[in-house]
């Protein structure tokens, strides 16, 4: 990977820039610090939380992030249902086994550009089960930038090339372990690690840009495991590597001690910062650094939202509570209703401080439930920093 030097970062974004608050532009400069922004296939990427630039996707989201828009910047969308592997930690685990039809799903996609959307995240189940998984990316061009999420199942040199044919912005592969034995004891499914690792290959040879998303225990902080994955994500060359932090839903809803406690999350971070630094390999993010108040705080139901398969609109896919169908009110519809209950970012993760609540054989709650679990802001609630260094606010 080429890194962006500072020069052309500066000549690029600076358009963008304009008319913002002075502290808006410091604090991104500070942030840009702890990244390592790199040029592919004559884009700049950040990471998977901003689209390639230049992009009609990143157009959007700066426009959303700028001016404090309550849009969906990000949608993540499980297009089926049905996986293969039996993950522990599954987000998705007690959802229906149900999954919308093709023509349903295009009609979808053509809301999700109406909104404003900027990103779609793919995911499942396991994506790659569809016949019709490339038309589905084919749809999101060019206002879409797509992420595809998969264990490598079902992975080969035709439909990646089909996949990439089909513009998919990028494909990040689930890596639990860097043992064999261990990747297959956690997915259940014998030859995981080498499905994962193949499907990784065939995208380079490809050109398609990859990641590796991993779940950040407890225990893979404190036994190295992160830094072992992370070298071995340098040794498969993929763009980024992303941590993510345990959260009591799906197959591990009621399991709130798996959540990390402030002090381990602040450790995660500083993992993430280190490995950042170095001067080569992917990028590496966390969802512990950019939904802290420090940064981007928690935009559920504010700027992304999650649909599952059966169309149930969720606030983000570690939030089980359902606000409505897309099969009996349009997406737009659903949206401007859950305004009442998320009018603006909060400081920090809204599933953390309410999963000890939500509890259930089967997910999403429905909409009467689910309206019932969404704890209240006061006027004196923090707002994350970037909101709170945006033009709309200071001028206030």
């Amino acid at each position: 990977m080429k890194k962006v030097n500072n020069l052309t970062l500066l000549k690029e974004f600076y358009p963008f820039m304009k008319g913002t608050s002075l502290r808006l532009k410091l604090f991104s400069l500070l942030k840009t610090r702890n990244e390592r922004p790199h040029w592919f296939n004559n884009q700049i990427r950040f990471n998977s939380f901003f689209p390639p630039y230049p992009s009609q996707s990143f157009d959007r989201i700066v426009d959303i992030i700028k001016n404090q828009k309550r849009l969906p910047h990000t949608i993540d969308f499980a297009v089926t249902s049905r996986c293969p592997y039996h993950c522990p930690h599954c987000s998705y685990g007690k959802r229906k086994v149900k999954d919308l039809d093709t023509n349903e799903i295009l009609k979808l996609i053509k809301e999700i550009k109406d909104l404003g959307t900027a990103i779609l995240g793919i995911t499942g189940g396991e994506p790659m089960t569809r016949p019709d998984l490339e038309r589905i990316i084919s749809a999101c061009s060019p206002e879409l930038s797509t992420i595809l999420y998969t264990t490598g199942f079902n992975f080969s040199k035709k439909r990646a090339k089909e996949l990439y044919d089909a513009n998919i912005g990028s494909i990040f592969i689930g890596i639990d372990s860097v043992d064999t034995k261990i990747q297959d004891v956690v997915r259940g499914k014998n030859g995981s690690l080498e499905l994962g690792i193949k499907a990784l290959e065939i995208c380079h040879e490809t050109g398609i840009y990859t990641g590796i998303n991993t779940i950040a225990t407890r225990e893979r902080i404190n036994n190295g495991e992160l830094e072992r994955i992370y070298d071995f994500a340098c040794s498969l060359g993929v763009g980024e590597l992303s941590l993510i932090f345990p959260i009591a839903t799906g197959q591990w809803a009621g399991c709130t001690n798996n959540q990390l406690k402030e002090k381990e999350l602040e450790l995660l971070k500083s993992i993430r910062k280190c490995l950042n630094w170095k001067r080569s390999g992917p990028i590496v993010t966390t969802l512990a650094e950019y939904e802290s108040e420090d940064f981007m705080g928690c935009i559920t139901g504010y700027q992304t939202l999650f649909i599952d398969s059966s169309g149930e609109v969720c606030p983000c896919d570690f939030t089980p509570l359902s606000f409505g169908n897309i099969k009996d009110t349009p997406l737009k519809g659903i949206w401007k209703e859950m305004e009442v209950y998320f009018s603006r970012p909060r400081a920090d993760c809204l599933m953390r401080e309410i999963s000890h609540m939500i509890n259930s054989d089967f997910f999403p709650l429905p909409p009467s439930d689910s309206k019932k679990m969404i704890p209240k802001l006061d006027k004196e609630s923090p707002y994350p920093k970037i909101y709170r260094y945006t033009k709309k606010l200071t001028n206030k």
